[in-house]
């Protein structure tokens, strides 16, 4: 396997293991402040890590370059965020990040669709096995009420919108934005959208926030991680993931994430049974048949 695959998996992984962690993150966010509040700080306090790289390259681009860097962070991680947090005031965390898995297949259509790539039976086929796994997943974390998933709930569509942007922002990303460096694409993605997400924050009840509660400190906290590790360093990788391989094969990290829910099930004192395992191999042999060399994305 050539060095640059290998950096591909440990970046892919490393993703994993924050993304997964990030809905239990957002759900003790959650505790203390309103779903809007919870997506305009996180957006914020990454804007300010980047801020530097922000202000130095603010010259350096055109209108027209601007736009596409716009289009970009408001698809990438302008809605996402607020999406998510409104999403999880009804569904569940584990809901949730189950749902999340639908972003290879919207990485796949919209690329097909909008981005006027090859259709090919063999990356649908990776996509669909990797679903298949995630299905699994989900059917095993079902548990006393049988191997079944509750759609009925229609707030789980907000993460299936998100889910979608971010598709369409991979493709974006590979097709128009290649060439950029991953810090500076972070930093412009979250620098564009500070601005709305500053009005939005300004517009809720701040008042009546005690600052000094402990529960309160406890979630501004969780923000924070959220922010800096989910947010922050977590797109930077995602860009610099994307620039060494595919969208499509990037976007799987959204297959990983059910499992580090499930660690965190477990260590939360559920029972993880074979199916979790069987969903785990699944997951896993569809990343390497979409990495596969005659699978290989553009």
């Amino acid at each position: 396997m050539e060095k640059q695959s290998i950096e591909s998996f440990i970046i892919l992984f490393v993703l994993s293991l924050i993304w997964g962690s990030s809905f239990i993150l957002m759900k003790l966010g959650l505790q203390s402040f309103a779903p809007e509040q919870v997506g305009a700080l996180r957006i914020l306090f990454s804007a300010f890590v980047f801020l530097p790289v922000f202000i130095r390259n603010l010259k350096k681009y055109s209108f027209k370059e601007y736009r596409v860097l716009f289009v970009y962070g408001a698809l990438g991680v302008g809605f996402p965020p607020f999406l998510y947090t409104f999403a999880q005031t009804h569904i569940d965390s584990s809901t949730a990040g189950i749902l999340n898995s639908l972003v290879p297949l919207w990485t796949l259509i919209t690329g097909i669709f909008a981005f006027s790539q090859k259709f090919e039976i063999k990356k649908m086929l990776g996509v669909s096995i990797g679903l298949a796994g995630a299905l699994i997943l989900t059917f095993a974390r079902a548990g006393e009420n049988g191997l079944a998933f509750d759609f009925s709930n229609a707030w789980g569509l907000l993460v299936v919108v998100a889910t979608l942007c971010y598709g369409l922002a991979d493709n974006l990303l590979k097709a128009k934005l290649q060439d950029y460096r991953s810090a500076e694409l972070a930093a412009f993605a979250f620098g564009l959208m500070s601005v709305p997400a500053l009005i939005i924050l300004l517009s809720t009840d701040l008042s009546s926030i005690d600052i000094g509660a402990a529960e309160v400190q406890k979630s501004l906290i969780a923000i924070l991680i959220l922010s800096i590790v989910g947010s922050a360093l977590a797109q930077y990788l995602f860009a610099k993931l994307i620039q060494k391989s595919n969208p499509l094969f990037a976007s799987f990290v959204t297959y990983l994430i059910p499992i580090i829910a499930l660690m965190w099930g477990a260590i939360d004192g559920e029972s993880i049974g074979i199916l979790h395992f069987v969903g785990l191999i699944v997951i896993l042999s569809s990343i390497y048949f979409i990495n596969s060399k005659n699978t290989a994305g553009h």
